[in-house]
Order: structure tokens, then C-alpha cells, then sequence
């Protein structure tokens, strides 16, 4: 975020200054004329650029882990034609009247915008969080193994029911109940009951404030199931929806050495620390086309983190062994053991 605003503002003050003087040396174009005028190319570029490339573009396509790595390679592509495409105007006027003017405007414009986009690359990549990019293994959910049964709930991606499943086999999915959850901050928690287990509830965010409310689903619906940091350290008494489900990972099933931790900003993503042995992990994924934040996640055995990346993708990560598999599309999910007078369907 703090890297595209300084480049917005400041930074095509100065990426058209160097291609200035690269163009004025290389090229022998005057050198006052050929800063002013890929100064003012830069500036249009970068904005008209960034809105296609960063905001309209990668709402038409479906990018998730699975393919994340094949559409950064098409997207660092896209950005640089286009950056040639809005600045060749740019170069064809402070080329001048020349022989072979197209020709040499054309390669004027791959040459100057080639060693620029070489360091804006360099300077984006060290700003952005690229951990589960470069680090993760994306492996299918059939390839997991967890050592104790779970049900995972979760608002379905049109927001219409409440799905369960086994989180470790899709076949599993039956939906429970209906439901209208339009909003991204809309998701399931539980609340512990009076004498014993817990009742599962639908947080309904709005956009009039005052106006969210909860609604009880289902009664006594797990043995074991997270409660939201906050509230089980007396900090609220009420749920928060999706956006503010950050902080400390709550875990359910067996005690373990790994204590994991959300933030806020996509950039944070999710952090790990063994407290035995030491060992700190942190991955994320915030790039220019692509921001994901880490929410409403949860704890459970085998150090798996079942979480919703982004805006629908569930997933489970196992920060150890650095895999992370796409579970489910949807939102504000929520994993608890189920009773054992209730598993779940489709499952031993």
C-alpha cells in the first residue's frame, strides 16, 4: 500500500527523471524536454496503468492460491505492454521529426521502459508481502491428513446457505441452512453455552451502523469450538464481523507448542512461532493486483490453521511443513469438533 501511494505521488518524479536522462543519453534526444516529458508519462502511465492493471483487470478473472503463480507472471506481463502502449505517444514527441521516427521511437520506448520496469519490479517486490507466493506449496485437500475429526461451517460464496463439511473432504458438503449474507464481513462464530458445549450464531454486518445483528443456527452444535480472542479475554461481550477477526488464533484439539497470530494489514498475514523450539514463521500475499488479509482463523491438531484468505478463499495451512490447500469457496468460516451424536455426513 505505502509503496504504490509514494509511487503514485512521488516516485514517477522520479522513475521520469532517470528515463529522461537514459533517453537523452542513449537516444540524443535534448535532455530538459525528455525529463519534463516522461515525467508527465510516467504520471499517466501509472495511473491510468494501475487502475486497469490493479483495479479493473483482476475483477474479471477468478484468482485464488491454486493459480496465483501462473496470473503474477500474466499480470507483470499485461503492466508492462500497457506501460508501453500509454507512453509511446509520449516517446514519438520527444523523439521529434527524425528519420525512421516509428522505428526508432519503438525502440526507444522498449529500451528506456525495460530498464525502469526492471526497478519498479525490484522496488514493488521488496515492498510486497510475497511469502505465500514464493514459500507455500499448494497441494490439494485430499493430500492432508488431520488426526481428529472436524466440522467446518461456513456461509456459502453466494451467501444463500450455511455449508458443512469435513474440512479434509469437499465430497462432504451438505448445506444446513438457509440464510441472506450478502455483506464480506458477514461469518459464523460460536458462544459457549450456560452448562456445557456451544451454540453456533451468523454475525449479519451492515452498512448502517446499529444495524448488525446475530442469529442462533444451530444449539449445542459442537463439544469443542472457538470463541474470538476479545471476548474470551473479557475485552467484548459482542462479535465482530470478518474485517476485525484478527489477533491471536484461538485452538481447539490438543495442546501445542505453535501459537499463531493474524494482522490486520494483508501484509501481516499469518504469524507462527514454536515457543519450544523457537522457530518463527509469517506468511502473506499482498501484491499490486492481488491483497489477500487473513481472517477467522482457527487452531487445530496437527498445528493446521483452517482461516479465510482474502474475501472467499477457506483454507487450510499447515505453517510446519509450509502447504496450504483451498478447501472451500466462501466466507467467514468456523471449525469445531462435531458431537459425536452428530458427525458429519460422509465421513467414518
Amino acid at each position: 500500500m505505502w509503496a504504490s501511494g509514494f509511487h503514485l505521488v512521488f516516485g514517477n518524479a522520479i522513475i521520469g527523471l532517470i528515463e529522461g536522462l537514459l533517453l537523452s543519453w542513449l537516444f540524443k534526444c535534448p535532455k530538459r524536454k525528455s525529463i519534463l516529458i516522461l515525467i508527465a508519462a510516467n504520471y499517466a502511465s501509472a495511473w491510468a496503468g494501475g487502475f486497469l492493471v490493479a483495479g479493473y483487470l483482476p475483477s474479471l478473472v477468478n484468482i485464488t492460491i491454486q493459480n496465483i503463480q501462473s496470473w503474477f507472471l500474466t499480470f507483470v506481463v499485461v503492466a508492462f505492454v500497457v506501460t508501453l502502449l500509454i507512453e509511446f505517444a509520449f516517446f514519438w514527441f520527444a523523439r521529434g521529426s527524425r528519420e525512421h521516427r516509428f522505428r526508432r521511437t519503438l525502440t526507444a520506448n522498449l529500451t528506456v521502459n525495460g530498464i525502469s520496469y526492471v526497478l519498479l519490479f525490484g522496488w514493488y517486490w521488496i515492498a510486497s508481502g510475497t511469502s505465500m507466493l514464493t514459500q507455500l506449496e499448494v497441494v490439494s485437500v485430499d493430500e492432508i491428513e488431520i488426526p481428529e475429526p472436524y466440522a467446518l461451517y461456513y456461509l456459502s460464496y453466494e451467501g444463500d446457505h450455511i455449508i458443512r463439511m469435513d474440512p479434509t473432504k469437499p465430497s462432504s458438503k451438505e448445506a444446513i441452512s438457509k440464510v441472506t449474507a450478502h455483506h464480506p464481513n458477514d461469518r459464523l462464530f460460536a458462544r459457549p453455552r450456560k452448562d456445557s458445549g456451544f451454540d453456533l450464531f451468523v454475525y449479519l454486518d451492515s452498512d448502517d451502523r446499529g444495524a448488525e445483528m446475530e442469529s442462533r443456527i444451530l444449539e449445542d452444535f459442537s463439544e469443542q469450538a472457538p470463541v474470538d480472542w476479545s471476548i474470551a479475554e473479557g475485552h467484548a461481550d459482542k462479535a465482530e464481523g470478518s474485517w476485525f477477526n484478527f489477533g491471536p488464533v484461538p485452538t481447539i484439539g490438543p495442546a501445542s507448542n505453535w501459537f499463531f497470530f493474524t494482522g490486520f494489514w494483508s501484509g501481516e498475514g499469518i504469524d507462527g512461532k514454536n515457543e519450544k523450539t523457537g522457530k518463527k514463521v509469517q506468511y502473506s500475499l499482498e501484491l499490486p493486483f492481488a491483497a489477500w488479509h487473513v481472517r477467522n482463523a482457527t487452531q487445530i491438531a496437527g498445528d493446521y490453521v483452517v482461516a479465510q484468505l482474502g474475501n472467499d478463499q477457506i483454507c487450510m495451512i499447515h505453517p510446519a511443513s509450509k502447504r496450504i490447500a483451498l478447501i472451500a469457496r466462501g466466507k467467514g468460516p468456523i471449525v469445531a469438533k462435531p458431537k459425536q451424536s452428530n458427525p458429519v455426513p460422509g465421513t467414518d
